[in-house]
């Protein structure tokens, strides 16, 4: 649920605590200005306000300067999403705030497609970006966005989402992987893409370490470029993304906002049921 805003020049706080990786960061008429990421493991609540306040003290700001608070609404760790989204909400309502939610597996994607981007220099290549958080018991939260050519972070004319948020079970989606980048009428079937191409590469960013196999797997059979680029979530793409809400004069309603613990899309049910069945299995 949206509402309509005026405020385009902000001072934004943006946060992170979707995984052990607590990131957060101040954006200033959307450049970065100030960022401070921390291994959290299960401490979210210990040690989230106490960044805030020492992000804020660093750059010789205060609560009450900040215009707006972006937060990563998941999904990822439930505990570590509630927090995070608890204090935003609460810094929202007592000082006057905007509240934006975004994506953490978007912001976790758009930030390990910048990283690679810089290191392998992808020119104008389409490549899909692959977010993977471990959910355990062998399923990782994820997505596909698409990246054309080279991202602009103040611009998402380049980044668009080929299949949204989910939680999903590795190895069969690692398949429905292959057979989305080979088959255009599985990509017409499950996305709402008109035309949508091959990628030329696959890159796997995240939590990878622990879907080496599976990924392996997908270098085998896969005939692109695939890469893998573990990466922690950095708190200024959280605040990117918010700020591209704010351009189209978007906020969340503070009350009303929750994580998003995520649900799949009928259409991608219904085609994995399908395969189970084509599989023989109950």
């Amino acid at each position: 649920m949206t509402e309509s805003t005026l405020t385009h020049k902000t001072r934004l706080l943006a946060i992170d605590t979707s995984t052990s990786s607590m990131t957060v960061a101040i954006l200033q008429d959307g450049e970065l200005i100030g960022e401070l990421s921390s291994h959290a493991e299960k401490n979210h609540s210990i040690g989230l306000l106490p960044d805030i306040r020492k992000l804020l003290n660093s750059l010789d700001l205060k609560p009450k300067d900040l215009s707006a608070v972006a937060i990563g609404q998941g999904p990822g760790s439930y505990t570590g999403v509630r927090i995070g989204v608890s204090v935003a909400k609460t810094l929202a309502w007592s000082l006057g705030l905007d509240l934006i939610g975004v994506s953490s597996l978007e912001a976790m994607a758009l930030g390990g497609s910048l990283k690679d981007s810089e290191a392998q220099g992808s020119g104008s290549r389409v490549r899909w970006v692959i977010p993977l958080m471990d959910a355990r018991r062998k399923q990782a939260f994820t997505a596909v966005y698409e990246a054309s050519g080279v991202v602009n972070v103040n611009s998402n004319l380049a980044w668009r989402t080929v299949l949204p948020d989910g939680i999903r079970v590795m190895e069969p989606w690692t398949e429905q992987l292959l057979a989305l980048a080979t088959s255009a009428e599985l990509r017409q079937q499950l996305t709402d893409i008109p035309g949508l191409g091959v990628p030329e590469e696959i890159i796997f960013v995240g939590e990878t370490a622990g879907f080496a196999d599976q990924i392996d797997r997908f270098t085998q059979q896969w005939t692109g470029i695939v890469r893998t680029l573990p990466y922690a979530i950095e708190g200024q793409f959280i605040g990117h993304l918010a700020n591209e809400r704010l351009k189209q004069g978007q906020k969340d309603v503070t009350h009303t906002f929750v994580p998003n613990y995520t649900q799949l899309p009928e259409a991608e049910v219904n085609y994995l049921a399908k395969q189970k069945q084509l599989k023989g299995e109950n």
